[in-house]
């Protein structure tokens, strides 16, 4: 039976590998925050590990070591990427190339859409509610303009680097991650050590069916947009399926974002009626197949949030991160709720 000195030393012990334990999760994610571009890299190589994970634990199934299972299934998703990147990056390349020819002109038109709707506005309400937008929205173009055309080499650069570090991590992500988990895991208190691992698991089956759920309806809503564009002979279809495809990653918000480029490009392009009817009818069809087959089927129930959460995530994400910070919101949102609801029951269990 241990002495009283004896568990006085026990606690301090666990105190002390508490206090590493969140010290090194606290100094992680200063890392991650403080390197430029590594939280994007991390974020990818995460995305790449969760995609290949079930390939390579199909292959270790059927007897394959792990490692040849790794090898082997990387280096078929590098080709099929390089591939597919290969196939479509000359026509992606031609369309930006013809689109920054003809931005003056686009930016032109879009001003001049919002000085209609402006006078439209003003003429509905008699003058009773009167601004001037127009000026805005022209600075403001002028101003992304400038600044995507100043920054390219900057982005460019930054692209290159994420794209050569993400594919890294992602590979030892899938190759050493048992490993890593475990490692993680030795240096927590065995107070908490059955919650951490049962947190553990939840959050990364979680994420894990998340972001391929999500990746596979961006993927399905990009083709149909695609496929309709060609169809309806619209130009930039490539780029505009791609547009719908990431934007569509984004709640609510985002299959809206994903159509205006290619209404506006209609209107002041000056299409037909019947043209931006059909238009409309292509984001209008890949947003119902999304809402009543893909998300029903595939995408529903692996992240049990409410609507109103889901909004506030993805406002506070675009607040902090931009962008990136509107695609990772939902995820994160998840675990830290997923990671409230253990702690708390672990605390009144003990309680």
């Amino acid at each position: 039976m241990p002495t009283p000195s004896t568990k006085k030393q026990l606690v301090w012990q666990n105190r002390i590998k508490l206090l590493f334990f969140f010290s090194t999760l606290v100094f992680a994610g200063v890392i991650i925050f403080a390197v430029q571009g590594l939280l994007l890299s991390l974020v990818l190589a995460m995305i790449i590990s969760y995609l290949l994970n079930p390939i390579v634990a199909q292959m270790e199934a059927r007897g394959y070591p792990r490692m040849t299972a790794v090898t082997v299934t990387f280096l078929g998703f590098t080709f099929l990427m390089m591939a597919l990147i290969g196939a479509i990056s000359p026509f992606i390349a031609k369309q930006i190339s013809s689109l920054q020819s003809e931005l003056p002109k686009y930016i032109d038109g879009t001003v001049a859409l919002v000085s209609k709707w402006q006078s439209f506005v003003e003429g509905a309400t008699g003058g009773v509610i009167e601004f001037d937008s127009s000026q805005g929205v022209t600075d403001w173009l002028e101003t992304q303009s400038r600044a995507i055309l100043l920054n390219l080499p900057q982005y460019l650069s930054s692209s290159a680097s994420v794209m050569i570090l993400s594919p890294f991590i992602g590979f030892f992500l899938i190759k050493d991650g048992r490993q890593f988990a475990r490692n993680i895991l030795g240096i927590v208190p065995n107070s908490i050590f059955e919650m951490t691992l049962n947190l553990q698991y939840q959050i990364n089956d979680q994420i894990a069916q998340y972001f391929r759920a999500r990746f596979l309806e961006a993927a399905i809503v990009g083709l149909v947009v695609l496929v309709g564009l060609l169809m309806v002979g619209f130009p930039y279809a490539f780029v505009l399926a791609i547009f719908a495809a990431v934007t569509n990653l984004i709640p609510y918000i985002g299959p809206i974002v994903g159509a205006v480029p290619a209404i506006i490009i209609a209107l002041i392009n000056q299409d037909s009626q019947v043209t931006l009817f059909l238009v409309v009818m292509v984001y209008a069809v890949a947003q119902l197949i999304d809402v009543f087959f893909i998300i029903p089927m595939v995408v529903a129930k692996i992240v049990d949030l409410h609507p109103v959460t889901v909004i506030l995530a993805v406002i506070v994400g675009a607040q902090l991160l931009g962008v990136l910070g509107m695609l990772i919101s939902i995820p994160i949102f998840s675990a830290l709720k997923v990671t409230f609801v253990t702690v708390y029951r672990h605390l009144t269990d003990f309680g």
